[in-house]
C-alpha cells in the first residue's frame, strides 16, 4: 500500500476544487469559497492537537483513538489526526467505492524546503501514477507543496492529495485518500480542515 503521506488572512489553498478526476487542483487565494452549494466549510466538530487547532468536518468521523487504524498510516512518523468519512452509498461500473480518509503524519525526520517536491514524487515507486506537478499552498503563513496522484485501493481506482508543510521543525504530511468516483466530493472535506487549520505555536 503507498505511505500515508502525508486567522482568516489571506490563505492559498492547494484544494481548490478539481475540474476531474487526476488533474491537479488550483489554488485559490483569499476565503475559500466551494465550486458547488454545499455547507460552510467551517462547520465541525474542534480537534486541537499540539501543533495546530481544526476541525473535523460534518460527516466525517475522528478515528485517531483507533490503534489498528492509526497503524496504517503511521510507517514514517506519528499519525496527529486521522479522519474519515464512508462512500457515497454508490456502486460506479460494478466496482465498490471506499471510505475516504484525512490523515496528518507528523514525519520522523523533517523535509527540506529544497527536498519536498522530489519526496512528494516518491510516490511513484510505490505504484502511484498520474502525478501531478508540485505546486506551492499556504496554511497560516507556512508554505509548503502538494501533488495529487491515482493509485490502485484493493481494485477500486483510488485518488489522492498529498501535502508537505512545515511550521517549525515539524514536517507535517497531509494527505486525502478516496476513490476516483468521490475525490471532488470528498475534496471539500480536506477544504474545510484547511480552511480552519491554525498554528498553536
Amino acid at each position: 500500500m503507498i505511505r500515508a503521506r502525508h486567522a482568516i488572512a489571506v490563505v492559498v489553498v492547494c484544494c481548490g476544487l478539481l475540474t476531474g478526476c487526476g488533474s491537479p487542483g488550483t489554488p485559490v487565494t483569499g476565503s475559500v469559497t466551494p465550486a458547488t452549494p454545499s455547507p460552510s466549510p467551517l462547520r465541525g466538530t474542534p480537534l486541537a492537537t499540539a501543533g495546530f487547532t481544526t476541525i473535523v468536518p460534518n460527516g466525517w468521523t475522528n478515528r485517531v483513538s483507533d490503534a489498528s487504524e492509526v497503524r496504517k498510516f503511521s510507517a514514517n512518523g506519528k499519525v496527529d489526526m486521522l479522519i474519515e468519512e464512508g462512500p457515497p452509498g454508490q456502486l460506479v461500473q460494478n466496482i465498490n467505492d471506499v471510505t475516504a480518509n484525512i490523515n496528518v503524519l507528523l514525519l520522523t525526520l523533517p523535509v527540506p524546503d529544497d527536498q519536498v517536491a522530489g519526496y512528494l514524487q516518491s510516490v511513484s515507486s510505490n505504484g502511484a501514477t498520474n502525478l501531478s506537478t508540485p505546486k506551492s499552498f499556504t496554511i497560516d503563513g507556512a508554505t509548503g507543496q502538494y501533488i495529487t496522484y491515482d493509485r490502485d485501493i484493493q481494485g477500486t481506482p483510488g485518488e489522492s492529495e498529498d501535502m508537505i508543510i512545515s511550521h517549525g521543525t515539524t514536517t507535517y504530511d497531509i494527505v486525502l485518500n478516496t476513490s476516483q468516483f468521490a475525490f471532488n466530493q470528498q475534496q471539500s472535506g480536506l477544504l474545510a480542515v484547511l480552511t480552519a487549520w491554525r498554528w498553536t505555536s
